[in-house]
C-alpha cells in the first residue's frame, strides 16, 4: 500500500521538482516505508511506501523497465500477481523482485490496457510510456483505492489525495457547492467523479485514462458489473458461493507482513475471520489477531458475538472502547485524513481499530465490506425486493415476504414503506428524499437555485431492475462513501484494508444468482449465511439486527456532542455565502428541542469541513500527538 502523486506537463515542458517532491511529502502516512522520484521532460512522479509484499528495495518505487521505456508509480495489492507472473514468465518475461509491483509493469507491457481487466485485487496506478510519450492512469473496479486529479492549464496533477493536489496548487482549493448541496439536500457523498473542490475530481472506478503529450484523453471503461453463469441448483450454488468466497480470502492472506481482521461481530466480518481459521494450517498461518471496536451502550455493544467468533476460532482479540470525547479531541484528525465531510460517528469506530492495529504491529487487516452492497443485506434490501415481487408478478413471493417480515422483525414496515419506494424510478425518489430526509433550503438561495437539478449518473447494466438497484449501491449511493472511510481511516495509520467480498469473480456470481437465494423469507443474505452454516456459530448466523461499528450516534448527540454540534450550527449560521442564516437557525431550534438530529449532523459537519479543509490549508492540528503522529504530518 502507498501513496503516489505526479504531474504532467504539456509538449515536454519541466516538470517543477520541489512541487511533486511536496506532493509526496504530504502522503507519507500512506507510505512509511521508502520515498521515491522519478522525472522526466514533460513526466514527474513522486511515491511512498508501504511494504506488504516483498519488503526488499528490488519492489521500490517509481519502478522502471528502460528496456521497455516505462515507469510506474502503483497503490494497492495484485492479489493475483502470482498466477499472473507465472503466465508472463511462459511468455518470456524474466524478474528481477518477487513483488506485485514489477508483475503489473510487465503485464502492461505485455498487454497494454487489457492489463487492467485481467488484475484481481485493488488498485490505482500511473505509468509512464516514454516511447509513445503517454500516460496512463487506471483505477479497480470498485474504487476501493482513490486517485484524484486536476487539470491546471497546461498541466495535469494527480495523487491518492487531494491534500496532495493542494500542497502544489493551493489555488484549487475552492469548494464545489453542487457536492455540498446534494449532500445537504439528500445526504448523498462520494457519488460520482466529482469531489468536495471544484477543481479536482476522481478517476472513476472500474475505468482507464490515457493521456498523451498534450494531456488530451478521455475515461474509458474497462469493467462493468455483469452477471456469471451460476449453477440450477440451490446446494450446488451455495457451495460454489462458498468455494469462490475462500478464495477470495486465500489471496488475501498474501502478505509478507501481519495479517489480522477486523471484526465487527456482524454476518459479513465474522464470516472472513472463520474463513481464515478454517484455512489456516493449509495457509501456513500463526496465530490470527482480530480488531474490534466496542461500545458503552448495550444496545450497540456487539462485544458477546466477538465471544463466539473468537473463541471458535482461537483468535486473539484486541478491542478499543470508542467514547464520543474521544471522538471530539481526534475530530481534527479524522476530518483531515478524510478530506470530505463525515455522515455520522461511523467513521470513528473504524479509525480506532485501525489505530489499534497499528499499536499491536499488525499491518494488514481483511474486512466485510461490500457484502451488503453485493447481496441486499440492509434492512430497506426488503423493499427492494417487495418491489421486485410485484413488478415481475410474483404476488405470491410478495406475499411471503410480507408474513416473514411481520414473523421475524413484528413489523411491516421495511418491506411495505420501502417497497414503495422502490417501486419510483430513481430520480422521483431523490426528490423525495431531499424532501423528506433532507432540506436544499437550507443552503443560500443562489446555491440552492443552481444546483437543486444536480444528480448523480448512475449505469444500468442489466435488464433486470432489481440487479440494477444494487448495482447502484454498489457504485454509487452507498459503497463509495465506505470505500473512502476504510481507504483514509487505515492509511492515517499505515494500515492496509482488504475485502474480500469485492473479489471481482464473487461480485459477478452474486450478480447472477436468483433473488430467492439472496433473500429467503426476510432473511436477508441468505446464500452466506447458507454457505457458513457449520462454519460461523449459530446465533451470529441468525442474527436479525444490523449494526456495524455503529455508535450511539443519537444519544451522543443529544449529550457529549451537543455543544459539538451546536458550535458548528452556529458557525453555519454565519456563512451567508453557503447557509441561509435564518434556516440554519431553525435546524439549531430543532435540534436543542429534541427534534431531527440527522439535518442538524449535516449541517455541523460541512461546516467543520469548511472550516479546516476550505478557509485554511488542510493540515492537522497544531500540537496533535496521535499514534504515527510524525508520518500523519507528512
Amino acid at each position: 500500500m502507498c501513496g503516489i502523486a505526479g504531474m504532467l506537463v504539456a509538449r515536454g515542458g519541466e516538470v517543477p521538482r520541489e512541487e511533486v517532491l511536496a506532493m509526496a511529502a504530504t502522503l507519507r502516512h500512506r507510505g512509511p516505508d521508502g520515498e521515491g522520484s522519478y522525472f522526466g521532460p514533460g513526466i514527474g512522479f513522486g511515491h511512498t511506501r508501504l511494504a506488504i509484499i516483498d519488503l526488499s528495495h528490488a519492489s521500490d518505487q517509481p519502478f522502471a523497465d528502460e528496456a521497455a521505456g516505462l515507469v510506474l508509480v502503483f497503490n494497492g495489492e495484485i492479489y493475483n500477481y502470482v498466477e499472473l507472473r507465472r503466465e508472463l514468465e511462459g511468455l518470456g518475461h524474466r524478474f528481477r523482485s518477487q513483488g506485485d509491483t514489477e508483475v503489473l509493469l510487465r503485464a502492461f507491457a505485455e498487454w497494454r490496457t487489457g492489463t487492467f481487466a485481467r488484475l484481481n485485487g485493488m488498485f490505482a496506478c500511473a505509468i509512464w510510456d516514454e516511447r509513445r510519450r503517454e500516460l496512463v492512469l487506471a483505477r479497480d473496479r470498485f474504487g476501493e483505492k482513490p486517485l484524484y486529479l486536476a487539470r491546471n492549464g497546461r498541466e495535469l496533477l494527480f495523487a491518492s489525495e487531494m491534500k496532495a493536489i493542494l500542497a502544489a496548487r493551493p489555488g484549487l482549493r475552492e469548494p464545489n457547492l453542487k457536492a455540498v448541496y446534494r449532500y445537504i439536500a439528500r445526504g448523498d457523498l462520494d457519488q460520482d467523479a466529482e469531489s468536495f473542490y471544484a477543481g479536482i475530481e476522481s478517476l472513476p472506478a472500474g475505468h482507464f485514462l490515457v493521456l498523451d503529450a498534450e494531456g488530451r484523453g478521455t475515461p474509458k471503461r474497462y469493467w462493468r458489473p455483469r452477471a456469471a453463469e451460476t449453477p440450477r441448483r440451490h446446494e450446488e450454488a451455495v457451495e460454489a458461493f462458498r468455494a469462490l468466497f475462500f478464495d477470495a480470502v486465500r489471496l488475501r492472506l498474501r502478505s509478507d507482513v501481519p495479517v489480522g481482521s477486523s471484526l465487527s461481530g456482524g454476518i459479513d466480518s465474522s464470516s472472513i475471520v472463520c474463513a481464515i481459521h478454517a484455512q489456516r494450517e493449509a495457509a501456513g498461518l500463526g496465530e490470527q489477531h482480530t480488531f474490534s471496536a466496542r461500545f458503552a451502550s448495550s444496545a450497540h455493544d456487539e462485544g458477546r458475538f466477538i465471544d463466539l467468533v473468537t473463541a471458535r476460532c482461537e483468535a486473539r482479540r484486541h478491542d478499543t472502547w470508542v467514547a464520543p470525547e474521544a471522538f471530539e479531541a481526534e475530530f481534527a484528525a479524522l476530518q483531515y485524513h478524510q478530506e470530505e465531510p463525515i455522515a455520522s460517528t461511523s467513521p470513528f469506530a473504524q479509525w480506532m481499530v485501525m489505530r489499534l492495529a497499528r499499536e499491536h504491529g499488525t499491518t494488514v487487516l481483511l474486512d466485510g465490506q461490500g457484502a451488503d452492497e453485493l447481496l441486499g443485506g440492509y434492512t430497506q434490501a426488503l423493499g427492494m425486493f417487495f418491489a421486485h415481487w410485484l413488478r415481475t408478478g410474483r404476488v405470491d413471493r410478495a406475499g411471503r415476504l410480507l408474513w416473514s417480515s411481520w414473523r421475524r422483525y413484528g413489523s411491516l414496515r421495511e418491506p411495505a414503506l420501502f417497497g414503495a419506494y422502490y417501486l419510483l424510478p430513481a430520480p422521483v425518489r431523490d426528490r423525495l428524499a431531499e424532501r423528506y430526509f433532507g432540506s436544499g433550503a437550507i443552503l443560500a438561495r443562489e446555491v440552492h437555485d443552481r444546483y437543486a437539478p444536480a444528480h448523480a449518473a448512475t449505469i444500468a447494466p442489466f435488464r433486470d431492475r432489481l440487479r440494477n438497484e444494487l448495482v447502484r449501491w454498489q457504485l454509487t449511493t452507498q459503497l463509495p462513501e465506505f470505500l473512502r472511510y476504510a481507504d483514509r481511516n487505515s492509511m492515517a495509520f499505515s494500515r492496509e484494508v482488504r475485502l474480500p467480498f469485492l473479489d471481482h469473480r464473487l461480485a459477478e456470481f452474486c450478480a447472477g444468482l436468483r433473488p430467492e437465494w439472496l433473500l429467503e423469507g426476510a432473511t436477508t443474505k441468505a446464500i452466506l449465511r447458507r454457505a457458513m452454516e457449520g462454519i460461523v456459530p449459530d446465533p451470529v448466523l441468525k442474527r436479525r439486527d444490523k449494526l456495524a461499528y455503529a455508535p450511539p450516534q443519537r444519544s451522543w448527540a443529544r449529550g457529549p456532542l451537543r455543544g459539538w454540534i451546536r458550535q458548528h450550527l452556529e458557525a453555519a449560521a454565519k456563512r451567508r455565502d453557503v447557509f441561509d442564516a435564518e434556516a440554519v437557525r431553525a435546524v439549531a431550534e430543532a435540534f436543542e428541542a429534541g427534534g431531527d438530529d440527522v439535518l442538524a449532523w449535516r449541517v455541523a459537519s460541512t461546516e467543520a469541513w469548511f472550516a479546516q479543509m476550505v478557509d485554511r490549508a488542510p493540515a492537522l492540528p497544531a500540537g496533535y500527538e496521535g499514534p504515527n503522529a510524525g508520518n500523519l504530518r507528512g
